[in-house]
């Protein structure tokens, strides 16, 4: 059997690279996702880690969930209460409800493993916080440079103050990854609750996508109608050319004669 780690990267890559993609994420490399759209994607990512260090806690003491338990290096809950209240005002639990259909399902799932086969939610751990440690940093620095952010404000949820080395955190991290010990059918449940982790991810930030209609489209947009529109176009004219008339025309012109048409 492969290593856990090997087989998490290869099987989430696919769906990663839509997560990547999606709009809400171009936009947010942009700079074009307003700080009040951004508190309010925080309430999501609140209802996530809370279902998910909930989940973690109550299962500490299963043996392969213990490889990864880091609860005072890893939990983001605390922090993103600062950035909630930094981004929402002292209010913001009048925000939490009503929870909406991609929180919810996202909850549900986390919910599911805890309560059906623990070992699961490694895979939730794997790519919430390991996508923190990575690509969150990136977004930590857009965060900041596009919304001209106080010093140390806002970004508390991207901060691991206990984790001097990132890199040789994720390389340990991944290096216990691969000493749990499955049998093989929960091998490969693991890596496809990651990607359906992933899609969730990717629910949540389509809930935002209406906030950013009206926006100017990315290069790639942009491209991807122009592409659309010429397709449509060519399909028009061979529809055209099967009209009747256009169709006794061609015949008639192939054969040399002409058409009474």
């Amino acid at each position: 059997m492969a290593l856990l780690a090997v087989d998490l990267k290869e099987g989430t890559k696919t769906v990663h690279a839509d997560a990547e993609r999606s709009k809400f994420m171009k936009y947010f490399f942009k700079g074009e996702v307003s700080p009040a759209t951004y508190g309010r994607f925080l309430i999501s990512l609140y209802h996530v880690y809370t279902a998910l260090e909930k989940a973690l806690d109550a299962h500490k003491d299963n043996a392969n969930l213990q490889l990864l338990y880091f609860p005072t290096e890893l939990a983001r809950k605390a922090a993103l209460e600062e950035d909630l209240e930094f981004f929402n005002g002292p209010e913001w639990r009048d925000m939490l409800n009503p929870v909406s259909p991609a929180q919810q399902a996202y909850i549900d799932a986390i919910e599911r493993c805890s309560n059906t086969k623990p070992e699961l939610l490694l895979a939730h751990s794997y790519v919430r916080y390991l996508g923190d440690l990575s690509g969150g940093q990136i977004l930590a620095k857009k965060l900041q440079k596009y919304n001209d952010l106080p010093q140390g404000k806002g970004v508390a949820f991207y901060t691991f103050d206990l984790i001097e080395d990132k890199d040789g955190f994720k390389d340990q991290f991944r290096k216990r990854l691969n000493q749990v010990e499955v049998d093989e059918e929960t091998h490969k449940q693991i890596v496809e609750e990651s990607c359906q982790a992933f899609i969730r991810n990717i629910d949540v930030f389509q809930e935002f996508d209406h906030e950013l209609e009206g926006l100017p489209l990315t290069k790639k947009e942009q491209e991807a109608l122009q592409a659309a529109q010429a397709e449509q176009a060519a399909q028009s004219g061979f529809l055209a050319n099967l009209a009747p008339a256009n169709l006794i025309n061609s015949i008639a012109s192939a054969v040399g004669l002409k058409s009474s048409a």
